[in-house]
């Protein structure tokens, strides 16, 4: 006989789970005595927000579930920004919260909130457990779907009542989806068409997003790409897939892309699309999104077709499968030479950066910093204008190094995403870069860091505004810096040393020099090789602003220079 909390925890156990993330209160309290011998490792966060953001990490740099646990009413509804940022970027995430007893749900209880229906639009899947005979089931079933086509988010919601309850348990179940008729898929000509278009193509490009990466498909990617050597960038979630040094590549696209990249998909007449859902902040107005081109859209979500734009050739399935599929097939065809559109796409006069933009502090310290990481670092980032710079300037061939909240664009995102990369991968170098406003989200998760002595390595830049909304403040509210001002910022390097953490002060006068002073060069390699947590705070122009920038109704080619 085992209680309901024990069956939670063995069936965890059966799908892999040896770490979760959570936070304890009233309904879940069950699973919580239950952990002791479980086999299950708890890390007790300082906030449930905290908790699925690490979960998030965890899952995101390793490609596993991760698993957060919460209790009813604020604890359920503090997960719910983790939820949806991992339904948004396709991270697989399964939730545990704990619900009032069966008999009090529909009564207003303390501590009630109706769990299923405030996530029902924000989860891939989810379940309000009605009996203890089911929880095996539903487990299995909510730990495939999270992990099965395009990863995303479940929620499962277990009364307490539930979790005391006692039942023989035979053992963890399996799930087998129901047969059921096939997604719509192109047919098995689809590598005959897109040879055919290439064929056509005078000015061809690829658009990597991460779906090459959540398919495992990054080696079979790069062979690709090197077959067909045409001009190649990135989303900021597929930074990482294509090799930084390939003669083809142009970085990353998109509203704060390169100068590059951008141009050559305003001009492309073929756009090959690779697990990327093309949101706006990718293609700028979509009536003039590729305006001239044909576009192949190679995705595994069906759902993620023609949403700005309709495509001219939809493949669907797995990019493991698809993408092998046609490698296969141009090894029986001659592809035309695109060598003057290479030169052209990919020539000096399109620069990734302004040159006075490599003189900006933030960018030049990046830059210092990134150049020291070791190749298997993990970089992340929050939300804002650091977000952007550190997409730029960011150079690994690791197809997990570098992670941030894309689609949902959550500030307070990366100092708990850091705790569960470091948890998840303890011997590598995890940087976290955020800003001001942003860490001051969930900075309470300096306590997790260092009651775990976690040698997560923190970078603050401290432009003691908001940033990013400041700068559109600027450039299009006539400098109206409406409630954007954070110049009462409390000193992070002594709030750090509060929480028992060094700290660490570099002004950006340390980096007008280039090559940089050997001080200034010790300091960062002493705070990046040090052993324990380190916070260090860089101090930019209030001012300084994220070029090049595509303003919103704007096409990718027109983009906003520091000149303009």
């Amino acid at each position: 006989m085992l209680r309901g909390a024990e069956i939670v925890l063995q069936c965890l156990r059966a799908e892999g789970v040896d770490l979760v993330f959570g936070y304890p209160g009233g309904a879940i309290m069950p699973l919580y005595d239950a952990l002791d011998g479980s086999g299950v490792r708890h890390v007790l966060t300082r906030h449930e927000q905290g908790a699925v953001f690490a979960a998030e990490g965890y899952a995101r740099v390793t490609g596993k579930v991760g698993v957060a646990i919460a209790t009813s009413g604020p604890g359920a509804t503090n997960l719910v920004t983790g939820i949806a940022d991992a339904k948004m970027d396709s991270v697989p995430l399964v939730c545990i919260t704990g619900q009032v007893r069966s008999p009090l749900i529909g009564t207003d209880a303390f501590q009630e909130t109706d769990v299923f229906g405030m996530t029902l639009s924000l989860s891939k899947w989810s379940r309000l457990v009605r009996s203890l005979d089911e929880v095996p089931d539903v487990i299995a079933e909510g730990f495939h779907w999270a992990r099965s086509g395009r990863p995303g988010p479940v929620v499962i919601d277990i009364p307490t009542d539930i979790l005391k309850a006692s039942r023989e348990f035979p053992g963890p179940a399996k799930f087998t989806p129901h047969a059921r008729p096939s997604d719509a898929r192109a047919d098995g000509g689809f590598t005959d068409t897109i040879v055919a278009l290439l064929q056509q193509s005078l000015r061809p490009v690829a658009l990597v997003g991460a779906g090459a990466k959540l398919s495992g498909a990054v080696p079979e990617l790069r062979t690709l790409l090197d077959e067909l050597n045409i001009p190649a960038f990135a989303t900021v979630h597929g930074l990482g897939a294509v090799e930084q040094q390939a003669r083809y590549y142009l970085g990353m696209v998109g509203m704060h892309g390169t100068r590059a990249a951008n141009t050559a998909l305003h001009e492309t007449d073929l756009l090959l699309v690779f697990g990327a859902r093309l949101d706006d902040r990718v293609t700028g107005e979509p009536t003039r999104f590729a305006p001239h081109a044909r576009i192949v859209h190679f995705e595994i979500d069906p759902a993620q077709l023609d949403r700005v734009r309709p495509c001219d050739l939809p493949v669907i399935g797995d990019l493991a499968e698809t993408i092998p599929a046609f490698a296969a097939e141009l090894q029986h065809h001659s592809l035309p030479d695109w060598s003057d559109w290479r030169l052209v796409a990919c020539g000096p006069e399109r620069a990734e950066l302004d040159p006075r933009g490599l003189a900006q502090p933030t960018i030049r310290f990046l830059d210092e910093l990134f150049s020291r990481l070791p190749e298997d670092s993990v970089v992340i980032a929050d939300v804002g204008q650091h977000q952007m710079w550190a997409a730029q300037r960011y150079r690994s061939n690791s197809p997990r190094g570098f992670v941030t909240s894309g689609g949902l664009g959550a500030m307070g995102f990366a100092l708990p995403a850091a705790v569960g990369a470091q948890l998840a991968k303890p011997e590598t170098c995890v940087l976290c870069v955020s800003g001001d406003g942003g860490f001051q989200m969930n900075i309470q998760e300096l306590a997790t860091v260092h009651r775990l002595n976690l040698p997560i390595k923190m970078v603050i830049v401290d432009n003691k505004y908001l940033g990013m909304v400041r700068q559109w403040q600027q450039l299009f509210y006539k400098r109206n810096y409406a409630e954007t001002d954070l110049s009462d910022n409390p000193d992070f390097v002594e709030i750090a040393k509060a929480y028992k953490i060094h700290g660490w002060r570099l002004n950006e006068s340390a980096m007008l020099e280039y090559p940089v002073a050997e001080e200034t060069g010790e300091l960062i390699e002493n705070f990046l090789r040090s052993p324990r947590p380190e916070l260090l705070v860089f101090d930019c122009h209030p001012e300084a602003n994220v070029y090049p920038m595509v303003p919103a109704g704007a096409a990718l080619s027109e983009m906003v220079f520091e000149e303009d």
